[in-house]
Formats: C-alpha cells, sequence, structure tokens
C-alpha cells in the first residue's frame, strides 16, 4: 500500500482520537451535584455549580467530624446530602417551658422521606418511610408536627397540595405514620403561623379575582377572610392574627404591601410605590424589612410601622434570605451576598439565573448596627446561597437550605459548643430579654449609612 495512503490512514485515525477525547471532556463531564429546579410559582431553576460540601468542618487538630462522636460539633455542618424541599425546627420543652431537645426536620424531595437530626450531636435518623416523589416545596409549622407538602402534576396541570399530620416523636427501630389531608388543587402560594398556632393561610384564584382562607392543620373550621380583583400575591403569616400580601415583585414594576387583620378582616396599606418590592414582617408585626431596587441593585430597608419611620440598613441583600429574631424583636440574621452581579433584582435570582456566595450577618435594624458572623470559607465551605431560613426559638442555631444543591444545613450562632443539650426558657407570648449578644467575628461592624 502507498506509504502516503497508510500516512493520511494513521493521520485520520489519531485526528478521530483526539476529537472524541474532547467531546467527552468538555461535553460528558459527569453532574457534579443534583438538579434541583422545577417550574414550581416564586421557585427559580438554580444555577448548576460546583459546591464544596458535606459539612466539611475538621475541628481541632484537623480531626475528622463523625456525628455522635468525641469530636466537638461543628458550628457549619451540612445535615443531609441530596435536596430537600423545606425544612423546620421541633423544640421538646417540659413542664416549666424549659427547651429539652431541638431537632431539625426536613423532607426529601426525591422520594419524599423525612428524616430528623438531633442538634445536639447532628445525628440524622429517618423517621417516616412513606414515598411521596417530585415535592417541589414544604412548609413546616406546628412544632414540627406537622408539614404541607406541594408538587407539580404534570397530568393535570395542577399543583397539589397536602398536609401530613402526626410527625411525633418515634418509637426505636419504627417509622411513624403520618396522617395526609387534601387541600384544594392550584393554591398558587401560602403561608403557616409562624408563631406557632395550628393555622395555614392559602390563596385561592378563579378568573381574574382572588381569594384567602385560614384553616389548621386539620383542615378544620376553613373561613374565607380575603377577596381581591389582584391574583398576584405574596403572602406571610407572621402570627395568627396577622397576614400580610405583597405584590409579586419585578424590578421596574412598583410595589405593594398590605396588612390583613384575620380576625376584622380589614386590609391596610402599608407601603405602596416601591419597585422590586420583597418583604418580611416581624412575628409581632412591628416593623417591615424589606429591599427596593436602586441603580439596579438591592436596598435593604426596615420600615417601623408605629412610628412610621424607614432606615437604611448596611448589607445589600434581599429579605428572603432573612429571619427574624424570637428573643431580639428588632434583630434579623440574614444571608448577604459577598457580590452582587449586574442584573435585574430580584427576577433573575427568583429564576435561578444567578447565584450568590453568601456571608450571614446579624443586624439591630432598630440601632441599625450590623455585625457579620459567618464567611463560610473560614469553616472550610467555599460557597453557600442562603434560602428559606429558621432560626430556633432560643436564637441559638440557624437552619437554611443552599439553593443551589438544595441541601440543608445548620449553623450555630454563638462560636462556643454548649457541654450539654442547649436549654432555654421559652415564653410564647412575651419574648424572653436577652443577655449580651454573643458574637463571633467583629469585622464588618458598622453603622447605617
Amino acid at each position: 500500500m502507498n506509504k502516503k495512503i497508510i500516512t493520511g490512514i494513521i493521520v485520520v485515525i489519531i485526528l478521530a482520537l483526539i476529537g472524541a477525547g474532547v467531546y467527552f471532556f468538555y461535553f460528558k463531564k459527569p453532574s457534579t451535584g443534583t438538579p434541583v429546579g422545577s417550574a414550581f410559582p416564586g421557585e427559580g431553576l438554580p444555577v448548576t455549580s460546583t459546591v464544596d460540601g458535606g459539612g466539611i468542618d475538621t475541628g481541632t487538630e484537623g480531626e475528622t467530624f463523625v456525628p455522635g462522636g468525641s469530636t466537638p460539633l461543628p458550628r457549619l455542618y451540612e445535615l443531609h446530602k441530596l435536596p430537600v424541599a423545606g425544612t423546620g425546627f421541633s423544640e421538646i420543652r417540659n413542664k416549666k417551658g424549659v427547651v429539652t431537645n431541638t431537632v431539625a426536620r426536613y423532607i426529601e424531595r426525591g422520594v419524599g422521606h423525612i428524616y430528623e437530626t438531633q442538634i445536639a450531636t447532628y445525628v440524622e435518623s429517618r423517621i417516616v418511610n412513606e414515598t411521596r416523589s417530585r415535592l417541589s416545596e414544604a412548609l413546616w409549622g406546628n412544632n414540627g408536627k406537622s408539614v404541607v407538602v406541594r408538587y407539580f402534576d404534570d397530568n393535570i396541570g395542577a399543583i397539589k397540595t397536602r398536609i401530613l399530620n402526626n410527625i411525633g416523636t418515634p418509637v426505636a427501630d419504627e417509622f411513624l405514620s403520618t396522617e395526609e389531608l387534601f387541600l384544594p388543587d392550584f393554591i398558587p402560594f401560602m403561608a403557616v403561623a409562624e408563631d406557632g398556632a395550628d393555622k395555614i393561610f392559602y390563596l385561592q384564584n378563579s378568573g381574574v379575582t382572588s381569594a384567602g382562607y385560614v384553616s389548621t392543620f386539620k383542615d378544620t373550621e376553613v373561613s374565607n377572610i380575603f377577596a381581591s380583583s389582584f391574583t398576584e400575591w405574596l403572602p406571610q403569616f407572621p402570627n395568627q392574627k396577622l397576614v400580610t400580601l405583597t405584590t409579586k415583585p419585578s424590578s421596574d414594576v412598583p410595589g405593594y404591601l398590605f396588612f390583613l387583620d384575620t380576625k376584622t378582616k380589614v386590609l391596610s396599606k402599608v407601603l405602596s410605590g416601591i419597585n422590586g418590592l420583597t418583604t418580611l414582617t416581624s412575628r409581632d408585626g412591628n416593623r417591615v424589612l424589606y429591599a427596593e431596587i436602586r441603580n439596579g441593585a438591592p436596598e435593604l430597608m426596615t420600615y417601623d410601622i408605629a412610628n412610621k419611620e424607614m432606615r437604611s440598613l448596611s448589607p445589600q441583600t434581599l429579605p428572603e434570605k432573612c429571619v427574624w429574631g424570637t428573643k431580639e424583636a428588632t434583630v434579623v440574621y440574614c444571608a448577604v451576598p459577598q457580590s452582587l452581579p449586574t442584573a435585574d433584582y430580584p427576577d433573575q435570582w427568583y429564576q435561578g439565573l444567578l447565584s450568590f456566595s453568601d456571608d450571614i450577618w446579624k443586624i439591630d435594624t432598630k440601632t441599625g448596627i450590623a455585625e457579620k458572623i459567618l464567611t463560610p470559607s473560614e469553616l472550610n465551605v467555599s460557597s453557600l446561597d442562603i434560602i428559606n431560613p429558621v432560626l430556633s426559638l432560643d436564637d441559638t442555631y440557624l437552619l437554611f437550605m443552599n439553593k443551589v444543591t438544595g441541601t440543608p444545613w445548620v449553623f450555630r450562632i454563638a462560636p462556643d459548643a454548649p457541654s450539654v443539650p442547649q436549654e432555654a426558657t421559652i415564653t410564647v407570648s412575651t419574648p424572653t430579654p436577652l443577655a449580651a449578644p454573643a458574637t463571633s467575628v467583629t469585622e464588618g461592624m458598622q453603622k447605617v449609612r
């Protein structure tokens, strides 16, 4: 055979092998995470990203942490390796109101199994083995004994909503059996009472009108307390006497916030004409944390209802990444992006077109003092885009989800690990005064502009 022909064949084979190698290297890389996106209302498609996780915190002298072992508890810890639909605390109190045990509870997106982790040890156990696939959202309430689960049914194009009750303390080596109740289909948005009351608020749209209902977790005593010709509402349920309704936000559209009295059904306008408005009302209803889009970025603000005073706060973030304190009524804990890329806020973040790398800040909305208390990289975690933060009743632990991976995490606010399970006296009706606050990082202490 002609040497030129042989040489040509060899060159073609080599080029083909190189091309195949390039194709598999660049286009066939295995996924580094579980996709958690869905077309669920208000929930964007998360940005695919590689995030160092696994609750990595080597503790002292480089020791690897093992739940239930002798290694000190890490301050920042990933509770579960798979995406979850929602998280919540369950806190057991004795007859004197002292918290004797705190657990974090969460339900998997994929198969719907329910897990709990003992906060005192970080030991995880599966407590409900019932299968419910493709869950998109889970709202915990009733002190962790009930959870509302939601998913999209492709067959009929409807949002399905179920209430799972009887999630108590499991007996050793036995799974719990839940009581499942059905709520109406096509509920666009809903909220559970944040003060521990056995109450749920949900919206139903019919044509060009919207109606709001209050129910219990047992789906009893359903009452219609709201009607509107406008259908694009985002509800919050700070306490059983108050529902807040914020118009769905967009960066260049003026937004409005209304307070709805659940007893009198009176609707009162609180904020109006604010571009890209998103809000978070304190449990006592006395203050509103909100964001206004200015110069293409969210400006974090607080509004004192009684004094009708607005205050600008230093960190730039969205109220959805914050949670109000329980013992300190004027304090919020916020996930604050280390940098804000140019984007249409909050639209593109909702849509999952961008992702943040967050620090956690403690902000006193009364004094305007803001203090950074967590930089994840300092605890061997590269990046967290924090959503759905939940605070324990004693303001000691912060539970949240990483938007990129969908996994649940816990952060201990106090820098020192407790030597025994945390105990705190809780008064539901009147918040207990707080002693001098413990802080971990003094960097970033600054006053409001």
